[in-house]
């Protein structure tokens, strides 16, 4: 196995990543990893490398990148938008077609959290032949009633206090992270479950049972959208990033057996 950092460039700002290769071969499937909010081409407990170096063991090449504005790709974390990371997606499958070694007829992509959102976004578009999504984003639990209709509030779990801060500066601290209201204002028109919807590839739903971030109800709503092969895996117990070596390690067993037969 080789892993070679790479860099490809998106709207004028450099996007940084890790390519792994495996050995042997003249072409391979590439598994595209797709980050979540506030998280990086790590992610926590170093998932993705764990995840990446195993497909990578079994024949599937992995690509892990940091979104502009996280990790250490160009941009800053406060101006990031669900748009502008959908077009960070679309420039990394490009890449791909620069990389001699890799089939770019057999891409799939792992989107966590966020990245699930812009996995699905993407699937569609972009000559995608496999998904496998881990707790992914698809905005149910921020539809709300108003009015007597049902509208999308981006907003609508923020305590009051941090609502207040982003209407007055546009920006609040959260944790270290400037969150900005670009990123809120461009969930308004993004939609995962209109773009599953025109998806027709095999895809994976792996989520926690007792994931508090992105609700499980957001992995049952985007199930129910997917017009081909489709398997939703709850892991019992487990939280947003499947942090323990058994949820984990069921994640990533089931991802690469999901791969080996799909791409």
């Amino acid at each position: 196995m080789k892993e070679v950092a790479v860099q490809f460039e998106n709207q004028g700002q450099m996007i940084y990543g890790m390519l792994h290769l495996p050995d042997g071969g003249p072409k391979h499937p590439c598994a595209v990893f797709l980050h979540g909010y506030t998280g990086n081409r790590i992610e926590d407990h170093c998932l993705f490398v764990k995840a990446a170096r195993d497909l990578c063991e079994h024949g599937i090449a992995c690509l892990r990148f940091d979104f502009r504005g996280s990790g250490e790709s160009q941009g800053n974390f406060a101006e990031i938008t669900a748009d502008g990371e959908i077009a960070d997606a679309k420039k990394a499958i490009e890449f791909l077609a620069t990389i001699e070694s890799i089939d770019t007829g057999r891409i799939g992509l792992v989107g966590l959290g966020l990245g699930g959102l812009v996995a699905s976004s993407v699937a569609a578009t972009g000559n995608i032949k496999s998904l496998a999504l881990w707790a992914p984003a698809a905005l149910v639990d921020f539809l709300v009633e108003r009015g007597g209709r049902v509208v999308k509030d981006p907003y609508a779990w923020l305590p009051e206090k941090l609502k207040a801060a982003i209407k007055k500066s546009g920006r609040v601290d959260v944790g270290g992270f400037m969150r900005g209201k670009p990123y809120f204002e461009s969930l308004k028109h993004v939609d995962p479950l209109r773009e599953m919807a025109k998806y027709c590839g095999p895809v994976l739903i792996v989520q926690g049972s007792e994931d508090e971030v992105t609700l499980p109800i957001n992995s049952e709503y985007l199930y129910d959208q997917v017009q081909g092969r489709r398997l939703l895996v709850v892991v019992d117990g487990a939280d947003h990033t499947f942090s323990s070596s058994q949820w984990e390690n069921q994640v990533i067993e089931t991802t690469r057996l999901w791969f080996a037969e799909t791409l």
